[in-house]
């Protein structure tokens, strides 16, 4: 990087952002930039000395600054590891570290820029025509333009902030845009209705901040200086207490029912409105000539901003170039500033005229009228302007060499309506009003007017807009020819890479997109839509009606990932006992949305507490139905794969829930509690998804049933072991004999004063009552339980030693031991399925599935040495994995690896040898089809 020399800044006027009283020091590429409170990066770099700022995409050029409002790609830096950051937009900051991107080893001698000399070796498409034969071409140039393309590079290593917040809000009347248009608007629509006015600039007032031009249009400071007339509208603004303002916001999306997508500092937000007034205003386009993306050449509005908010000289001597009368007073503000202006060079055929045209030739400005800039010379900076005259739009005749620093151009002013586009067409949607320069306003005046009009209907009372004294945008700018004259600055499109794509037939502006790529980088097209349009109209002999726009979506401005993620913070689900497990020492692990005791010390000692005498584990996350209703036995038939019809009261079975093509959704018990009434569990997860399952195959039908999901309502503990029997008997007077309460029923009583229903189920192997009763006694009914097993050695157990002793029982868990694919049939559980019923959800899959046979099937095995494999290893055969294990535990009981794993179907035998790799070895276990623990399953009903 060259040294960086400071230029003083300007006297302080009136319009500057800038705090000259607070200094603050960042550093760019090393090396410290002092600044000013108010500066943005672009603003202090550029005092500093710094002219280029980024290199372009394709040909690596230098780039400096162009529009200076965060509207086109040549000032994109990185700023605190965060690529692709708007350094003209973006605050300076004390001890931030900025650092340029797509450039090595340094952005001043970028190694890449040799690409500029083999442009004609990469014409438009290029990519399409090339690499493709051989096919070995493209494997080797693919990772080298892999490599080379692309603008910022995210380092996946560096610490993320804690991202963006989300909001859901609603207003009556949204304005985006905070120019004199829409705070016009806002203000009018305030006196009916409440208002948000969004605007992507940290400061309310648009183009004014920087107008130092008279104008008549606030009676309370007419006739002012633009910036005195926005100082008060803002004032008015600020004292309605009816106006929300989004500052540095910008509205990215419009969507159905008026919902706008706005991006803030940190939050996105979802905004629904009522009505919504777009005064979004218009864009000063980029002139086309040869070398018009050199660091020097800028849009005139772009060194007003310099000059007039941040009091920066943009250089010594400056041509400025203009199609419109905006370039006018630009050229007044330079003058003013002290840079020289070598002439005004205005493409239009006739003499300009007014007040402004007339400031110029009374500040002595030399004037050529129909005349072009056809090249700016230099390299990293602009050294001349060369200028011709043009007749019809071509230059003719003597090439005029003006030297100078800066090229400030102003093209056509073009309605900043991709927002309204995004509607799907060119009809503006129901109540959605355009009003301003978007709308066509010719002038400031015409556009406060609409703003207050659309304002007043946008707060009720009426339901259209009637446009006042619109005129459409010039369109007197020419398109000069040139390999390196260029149309899109983001992706270094030429115009002579448009002609030559109309060329190849390519002439539709949608295929012309693609094709080219024109429109499609960081700017979205807002520097480049209107010239394309032009040329290919020019092209192609059509009129700009005919050739038409490409099609505006979201999001008008590149939005982060992160920001439509937002911020990783799920709602967190706490049992009723969560206490408890901590008063106890728990590791505590997040399961889902629920947080659950991982392990109170040791998983292994917990299983065997379990195994020699009782433990109790907290089960209030499993997912609990109430289904009620003459017609629930139909329901519980029709989506089951079991029959629950028949069960009788007080039974309880085991049940699965299939998808339509016979694959696993869930499982769970069924306990039917009376006639009309069943007790249903479901894994923690996947409750809300079970009872909208439920629901929806009952819309439409005459089924009478109501399912109530009470899984908050109810806590659950589960006592299993050999002393559950003693331990429950403490609190309750309901019979648990073996004969008196037998395996898989159900009683309702009550158990430590408490109303419960128990379930006599196994999950863990041993005898063991799952206990549901209210949720507000879940302290209690753990205290008690616990004071109750005092005498035979009670433990708490975690969720890991309750997978190591349902896994040595041989039961699934859903979502672990099988996957997207699997059905009963392949997890060996095929007597869950009764295909004798008529019909049941999945049946015709599971037909299908039984009809083709199975390929694939899930086993139980044991490891033959020490090793336990993690779960996901493969189960290889001959180095190619053929299976995978899905749970693998250290058995307590027979002291190995064992668990469960998908093998191909000729292996799902027992005793067949299979081999696991465990890191990075060929480990051998045996396949086991019976339970490691009980396997005649009598511990669960004694």
């Amino acid at each position: 990087m060259t040294k960086l020399k400071a230029a003083p800044r300007l006297d302080p006027h009136p319009t500057q952002l800038i705090d000259r009283s607070a200094s603050i020091e960042f550093a760019f590429g090393g090396r410290p930039v002092q600044a000013f409170e108010g500066d943005t990066v672009a603003s202090a770099l550029y005092a500093a000395g710094v002219r280029t700022f980024s290199r372009s995409f394709k040909y690596h050029r230098p780039r400096g600054l162009l529009c200076v409002a965060g509207r086109c790609p040549n000032c994109l830096v990185n700023v605190d590891g965060v690529p692709n950051v708007r350094s003209c937009t973006e605050a300076a900051r004390p001890g931030m570290n900025v650092t340029s991107q797509n450039a090595w080893p340094s952005l001043d001698r970028d190694i890449l820029s040799v690409l500029d000399r083999f442009g004609p070796l990469m014409p438009v498409g290029f990519y399409y025509k090339t690499f493709h034969r051989p096919k070995l071409f493209w494997r080797l140039a693919q990772p080298i333009i892999r490599r080379v393309a692309g603008l910022g590079k995210i380092d996946v290593d560096s610490a993320h902030p804690a991202g963006y917040a989300h909001q859901n809000l609603h207003t009556d009347v949204a304005v985006v845009g905070g120019g004199a248009t829409g705070i016009s608007a806002a203000l009018s629509a305030n006196l009916g209705a409440a208002v948000t006015l969004i605007d992507d600039s940290p400061v309310l007032g648009g183009h004014l901040r920087f107008d130092t031009t008279s104008h008549s249009v606030v009676p309370s400071v007419d006739p002012s200086p633009g910036f005195e007339v926005a100082a008060e509208l803002v004032r008015q603004v600020r004292s309605s207490a009816g106006i929300t303002v989004l500052s540095n916001s910008v509205a990215f999306g419009l969507y159905e029912d008026n919902l706008l997508g706005v991006l803030t500092t940190d939050r996105l937000v979802k905004r629904r409105a009522g009505r919504i007034v777009m005064a979004t205003g218009s864009i000063e386009q980029p002139l086309v000539f040869d070398g018009n993306d050199r660091p020097g050449v800028m849009l005139s509005s772009g060194a007003q901003r310099l000059v007039r908010l941040y009091g920066v000289k943009p250089g010594e001597t400056a041509v400025v170039a203009t199609a419109t009368n905006e370039g006018y007073a630009a050229a007044l503000d330079l003058h003013n500033a002290g840079v020289r202006v070598a002439a005004l060079v205005d493409t239009r055929p006739e003499p300009a005229w007014g007040a402004l045209p007339d400031a110029v030739r009374a500040a002595e400005i030399p004037t050529l009228v129909s005349h072009a800039v056809t090249l700016a010379e230099g390299r990293a900076e602009v050294k001349a302007a060369v200028v011709q005259k043009l007749e019809g739009g071509v230059p003719i005749g003597e090439r005029q060499r003006l030297a100078c620093d800066i090229i400030c151009m102003s093209g056509n002013l073009e309605p900043a309506d991709a927002l309204v586009r995004q509607s799907g067409g060119l009809d503006i949607p129901k109540n959605v009003y355009a009003a301003g320069s978007v709308a066509g306003a010719g002038n400031l005046a015409q556009a406060v007017d609409q703003g207050r009009q659309a304002g007043t209907l946008a707060a009720g009372s009426s339901s259209e807009l009637p446009l006042a004294g619109s005129s459409p945008p010039e369109r007197a700018a020419p398109f000069l020819s040139g390999k390196k004259s260029f149309v899109c600055f983001c992706e270094d499109i030429s115009t002579a890479d448009i002609d030559q794509a109309i060329d190849e037939g390519f002439d539709d502006i949608q295929t012309l997109k693609r094709y080219s790529t024109v429109t499609m980088g960081p700017c979205q097209g807002k520097m480049c839509h209107a010239a394309v349009a032009a040329i290919s109209a020019r092209a192609t002999g059509k009129s700009l009606s005919e050739v038409g726009s490409t099609t505006s979506r979201p999001p008008l401005q590149p939005v982060p990932m992160s920001a439509l993620a937002g911020r990783v913070h799920l709602p967190i689900k706490r049992t009723p006992m969560d206490r408890k497990h901590i008063d106890l020492g728990a590791k505590m692990v997040d399961l889902g949305p629920w947080r659950r005791p991982f392990s109170y010390g040791s998983p292994q000692d917990e299983s065997i507490s379990v195994r020699e005498r009782v433990g109790i584990i907290d089960v209030s996350t499993l997912g609990k139905l109430d289904v009620r209703g003459p017609d629930s036995p139909a329901l519980l038939d029709k989506v089951y794969t079991h029959n629950f019809s028949g069960l009788r009261n007080g039974r309880i079975r085991y049940g699965v829930l299939c998808a339509d093509n016979g694959t696993i959704m869930d499982d769970g018990t069924v306990t039917r509690l009376a006639d009309d009434r069943y007790f249903i569990t479901t894994t923690s997860g996947n409750v809300e998804s079970i009872e909208e399952w439920f629901k929806w195959w009952m819309a439409g039908t005459d089924i009478e049933a109501y399912v109530t999901n009470v899984t908050s309502g109810f806590a659950a503990i589960n006592v299993a072991g050999p002393k559950a029997r003693e331990t429950l008997s403490k609190l309750t007077d309901i019979d648990l004999s073996t004969d008196g309460f037998r395996y898989m029923r159900s009683k309702e009583g009550v158990v430590a004063g408490v109303p419960s229903v128990l379930l006599r189920i196994g999950f863990v192997g041993e005898t063991g009552w799952e206990v549901h009763f209210p949720g507000e006694f879940g302290e209690h009914m753990w205290d008690a339980l616990m004071d109750a097993g005092r005498d035979f050695g009670i433990a708490p157990f975690g969720l890991e030693a309750q997978r190591i002793l349902r896994l040595e029982k041989g039961h699934i868990i859903v979502g672990q031991d099988t996957d997207i694919v699997s059905t009963p049939l392949d997890s060996d559980m095929e007597w869950v399925v009764r295909f004798e019923k008529e019909d049941f959800i999945g049946r015709g899959g599971l037909v299908a599935a039984r009809d083709r046979g199975l390929t694939n099937k899930l086993v139980g095995f044991r490891m033959r040495d020490g090793t336990v494999p993690d779960d996901g290893d493969p189960i290889v055969d001959r180095g190619q994995p053929i299976g995978k294990v899905t749970s693998a535990r250290l058995s307590p009981t027979i002291g190995k690896g064992f668990g469960l794993a998908w093998v191909p179907v000729e292996l799902a035998e027992e005793g067949r040898n299979i081999s696991i790799r465990i890191a990075g070895a060929d480990v051998p276990a045996t396949v086991s089809l019976t339970p490691v623990y009980d396997s005649e399953g009598k511990r669960l009903k004694e």
